[in-house]
C-alpha cells in the first residue's frame, strides 16, 4: 500500500507536471496516467507515477507518443 506522504492530489500533481488539472483528469480517465479515486471522487496520484510521467515528457511538457 502507498504511504499517504507519497500521494499527491490531482491539483498538486498537475502543478508538478506543468499541466492544467483538467488535462490531468483527461489523462487519468484515458489511463495514460495512473491514479486512484479516493472516496469515489478525489483523484490521488503516487509521487512515483508523477516522476514516471515527468521522465516521458518532451521539452514542451507533452507526453511522448507511444510512451504513455
Amino acid at each position: 500500500m502507498t504511504e499517504v506522504s507519497n500521494v499527491l492530489t490531482a491539483d498538486k500533481a498537475a502543478q508538478e507536471l506543468g499541466y492544467h488539472v483538467g488535462h490531468l483528469y483527461r489523462l487519468l480517465a484515458a489511463g495514460d496516467v495512473r491514479g486512484q479515486k479516493w472516496a469515489g471522487r478525489v483523484w490521488m496520484i503516487d509521487r512515483r507515477e508523477v516522476e514516471r510521467v515527468k521522465a516521458l515528457q518532451d521539452e514542451n511538457g507533452r507526453l511522448l507518443k507511444g510512451q504513455r
